[in-house]
């Protein structure tokens, strides 16, 4: 790789007010990248902009349409002053956007991330590369030559949590927003036919909703709503295993963490455990039953089948495998433009 110093500008518009997989990706690349020798800056509301000890953070107003001529005006001024050489849009908002400026930035190199599932993409034409964080979003992309390129992740130095007294084994863990896509309400269901405990780390608007499912199936001994919680990794070391419910994923940073931390995961249908995992550890469809059978596997043994994936998320999976790829993507682009 090119030991050239690149000076590169991310575009991240979320108005989330928390931090999700979009917001956790570019905060990460931006500060991996950084610490790669390269200059790197990120535009993005000011809350995603705070504490991110390396790139340069702008802040704006990530509430304004993709379409507002004063959003545009104003990242248009920021590219221009900083002189950038890579735009890199993160997320589907952010590629709009700069879709909707590239006749106003050809001499820049143009890169777009897209982080979900869409019922529309940006064009490929409008930049140099689009990237997909999984075959499956490629693939839905369906645009000529779009790159993979898997998140990365770090699991910080965390001692597993202390697994309350008096909780029957197997401990399933499941993490997520309290929202109708994870489908925490199915695995409840499911739940019920299964042995052990369940503990779903998360907070959201489905928290009242879900308590009282767990109540109307007579499961408060057994599913245990964590709320908001910072030590997630620290959970995942102290369960046997690890459940994905989710309708749909763009990139299932939980699959990933759990993984690198030696756990056993079953999943639903969704990226990136549809990519790695064995096919009969991946719930296909069907009554909550059917999923629960999945859950009644020992651990240990399915732990065993999954040596695979555990070694393709330890050399794949690692913050310095994403920014690796990103750099031969940007260094890729730029010499291609400067042949043009």
């Amino acid at each position: 790789m090119s030991a050239t110093k690149m000076k590169t500008l991310m575009l991240m518009l979320s108005d989330n007010p928390g931090i999700g997989g979009l917001e956790k990706h570019t905060r990460e690349l931006a500060k991996e990248i950084t610490a790669l020798g390269h200059e790197v800056a990120v535009v993005a509301a000011p809350q995603h902009v705070e504490d991110l000890n390396g790139p340069t953070g702008f802040p704006i107003n990530a509430n304004r349409s993709r379409n507002s001529l004063t959003l545009l005006i104003s990242i248009l001024r920021i590219i221009r002053a900083g002189n950038y050489e890579i735009l890199h849009a993160q997320g589907t908002k952010a590629a709009f956007v700069l879709q909707r400026l590239a006749p106003f930035i050809k001499r820049q190199v143009r890169i777009a991330s897209i982080h979900g599932f869409k019922s529309r993409y940006p064009k490929a034409g409008a930049f140099h590369q689009l990237i997909a964080v999984s075959k499956a979003l490629a693939n839905d992309i369906a645009q000529p030559g779009v790159t993979v390129i898997y998140n990365g992740v770090s699991i910080a130095g965390q001692a597993p949590a202390q697994r309350p007294d008096g909780l029957d084994s197997p401990v399933w863990l499941a993490v997520g927003r309290l929202a109708p896509v994870k489908g925490f309400d199915f695995l409840i269901k499911a739940f019920q036919f299964c042995p052990g405990t369940l503990l779903i780390a998360g907070e959201g608007p489905e928290h009242q909703r879900l308590q009282s499912l767990i109540n109307a199936t007579g499961q408060s001994d057994k599913v245990k709503l964590l709320g908001f919680r910072t030590d997630v990794p620290a959970l995942m070391s102290a369960a046997d295993g690890v459940v994905i419910s989710s309708e749909r994923e763009g990139f299932s940073y939980v699959c990933a963490e759990a993984l690198i931390l030696g756990k056993p995961v079953i999943s639903t249908n969704v990226p990136i455990a549809n990519e790695i995992l064995p096919k009969e550890h991946i719930f296909q469809g069907g009554e909550p039953a059917h999923f629960a059978a999945l859950l009644q596997q020992n651990p240990a043994v399915l732990a065993d089948s999954q040596a695979g994936a555990r070694a393709f998320a330890f050399n794949r999976l690692s913050l310095s495998a994403m920014a690796s790829n990103t750099l031969e993507v940007y260094q890729k682009a730029s010499k291609g433009l400067a042949l043009n």
